[in-house]
Parts: structure tokens; sequence; C-alpha cells
């Protein structure tokens, strides 16, 4: 069972079972009034099923490229990430990043994103930080993102633009 949003955690020993989530630090996350907890899932992120609706909301606020996402494909896009973290601060989600992985190889960073009220604070840097941390994407020998306006913010985590490769998409209608 996912500890409850704003519930004390404590660092895991080991890996969370696949369909558990853990919690990602020991003590909440000091922003301005209240805190921030972060809780890594593991590939069922059962806890965030439970609150699609507040998924919405943050991606529909606070992001440009996530908006309008049904709640039946945010559910599909969670059961499909090797890990997810969530931020919550009092009962509320505040922010959120996901990674898919082969475990080996190659790993993807995917919708990082945090309620505008708490950029800028370090918030987006632990999401991101617990996401490298987590098993799927610390075994992964490259880790990729594509950004359109947060370069300055990967980069001081050390991530760097590579000129050898370039992004191709083959879009679809739907």
């Amino acid at each position: 069972m996912d500890p409850a949003p704003g519930a004390p955690v404590s660092p895991p020993s080991s890996p969370p079972p696949i369909g558990r989530s853990a919690p990602v630090a020991a003590a909440p996350v000091p922003l301005g009034p209240g805190s921030v907890r972060l809780i890594r899932h593991g590939r069922l992120p059962l806890g965030l099923l439970f609150q699609l609706e507040q998924l919405q909301q943050l991606f529909d606020a606070h992001s440009f490229w996530a908006q309008k996402r049904t709640r039946g494909a945010l559910m599909r896009m969670l059961l499909g990430s090797a890990t997810v973290v969530s931020a919550w601060r009092n009962g509320r989600l505040v922010g959120i990043g996901r990674a898919t992985s082969d475990g080996v190889f190659r790993a993807v960073l995917w919708d990082v994103v945090v309620a505008a009220e708490l950029q800028g604070q370090g918030l987006g840097r632990r999401i991101v930080q617990a996401l490298l941390s987590s098993p799927a994407v610390s075994a992964a020998e490259r880790v990729y993102l594509m950004t359109t306006n947060s370069s300055g913010f990967y980069a001081r985590l050390g991530f760097t633009e590579h000129h050898g490769q370039r992004l191709l998409v083959l879009y679809r209608r739907r």
C-alpha cells in the first residue's frame, strides 16, 4: 500500500518490490509554508492511479506539452513507466517525473513537472535525482531526455547536448 501523501516517510533499505511505492527521502523538503514529500513508485504506481484527476490538473496547469491528456491515457502512461516519482504538499500533487528504461542500456526521463509556485526551490532537482537513482534508471548506461525550454536546468544536473544524434519524430494523427 502506498504511503498516504503527507505521511511520515523513511528511506527504503532496498528497492521497493514491483507494484509497491517507496518514500524517497527521510525528511520532507522544506519549501515555504508546509513541506513536500517525494514518493518513488514502482511499475504499478497504485497510489497515483487513484489520483488521476490531480495528475491531470497538474499537467493542465503547469505544462504545455501534457495538457488535455485523458485519464485513460494517463493510466496507460503510468503503467508503462519503469519508475515514477511524485511530490506531495498538504495532500496535493505538486510535482511528478517518470522514466522508461530497459534497465541495461537506455533510459528516458519524461514529464518532469513542478507546480509553478514551487519552481526554483529545488523540487525539480530532487525529482530528477530520485528518478536517476531508481534501479531501472541507475543501471542504464545512457539516460536521455528532451526539453524545449529547460536545457539550463538539466545542464546543471549533468546532462549535456549530444550533437552526434538528431531527434526524429513520427507524428501520428489522433
